[in-house]
């Protein structure tokens, strides 16, 4: 397994490529450069606290979490953000600072809380303020179909997965590193047929059970506050918490064209997706309708 570094750009001269292109750390952009100095958890909190949010539940340490994800459930953010800063300060007095993936993952299974939590919300929904402190880069014409808000503890990882959509991730507290494989490194790295996630695990590289991994190619980054790193359609990407907790905000835009069609890999999975929007049409017309038990949150 090879990995070389993404190429970092700056702000003023970046466009995403129209067929797609290749990953880049867009540094400069000033949105990006001053939500760091704001964001601290007490601001954080002082904007959102009481908002309730749904935080996902791991059991056991925060590895590739949308893989093993536990029960969950709502709690107010002032609740989840004291979890993040007095987990932060455990992990600090155990295992101190890793730089990279690979230790992080190792390190935080020393740590002792046999349960881990990450929050992932949608901006606007979070705080106004927030969101209006970090509006997305005007790198499209559309705006975007989603502005997440991601916090999470050392060593937390979402998994090798690629999205059909382009997105920007921009880091505003703590340090996030990025493996990322190309749409054409797929058998390598061992998609699961019929959707986008892998077996392989770039932090924990099982060689003898994922024998063609070794031939797999790509670019690593380790994404600092006020940096923004633009993933194109269909990049395979495993995104992991390297420093003790923290926070970035990833914007996904509708899919230009023809991105996605120059990527063959991803044929058979848009056109499966597609075909499921039409079947689900009545039923999507249905669901306006109030139905017993919603709101429930057991």
């Amino acid at each position: 397994m090879k990995l070389a570094p993404v190429l970092r750009v700056p702000w003023a001269d970046f466009q995403p490529p129209r067929w797609g292109g290749e990953p880049r750390v867009v540094v400069g952009w000033p949105a990006a450069q001053a939500a760091p100095r704001l964001w601290s958890a007490d601001y954080l909190k002082s904007v959102a606290g009481e908002r309730e949010v749904a935080v996902r539940e791991v059991a056991g340490p925060p590895i590739n979490v949308f893989q093993n994800l536990d029960e969950g459930g709502y709690i107010s953010f002032h609740r989840y953000m004291d979890w993040v800063v007095e987990t932060a300060e455990t992990i600090r007095g155990v295992v101190g600072e890793p730089w990279d993936a690979q230790e992080a993952t190792r390190a935080i299974s020393r740590v002792q809380p046999d349960r881990f939590y990450y929050l992932d919300a949608r901006l606007k929904r979070l705080s106004k303020d927030l969101e209006a402190s970090l509006p997305a880069p005007g790198w499209y014409r559309r705006a975007p179909v989603d502005t997440n808000f991601w916090c999470g503890v050392l060593g937390t990882s979402c998994g090798l997965h690629s999205d059909v959509t382009p997105n920007c991730n921009t880091q505003v507290v703590g340090r996030k590193e990025f493996v990322l494989f190309p749409p054409s490194q797929s058998r390598f790295v061992y998609r699961v047929r019929g959707i986008t996630h892998c077996r392989f695990d770039p932090n924990r590289p099982d060689f003898d059970r994922f024998p063609l991994a070794r031939q797999a190619t790509g670019l690593r980054c380790i994404l600092r506050p006020g940096e923004s790193l633009y993933i194109p359609v269909g990049w395979f990407h495993q995104v992991t918490v390297v420093s003790a907790w923290a926070v970035n905000v990833n914007f996904f835009w509708p899919r230009p064209f023809p991105q996605g069609l120059v990527n063959r890999s991803l044929w058979r999975l848009l056109l499966r997706r597609g075909c499921v929007r039409l079947r689900t049409v009545p039923q999507s017309l249905r669901s306006r309708l109030p139905l017993p038990g919603a709101g429930r949150r057991d």
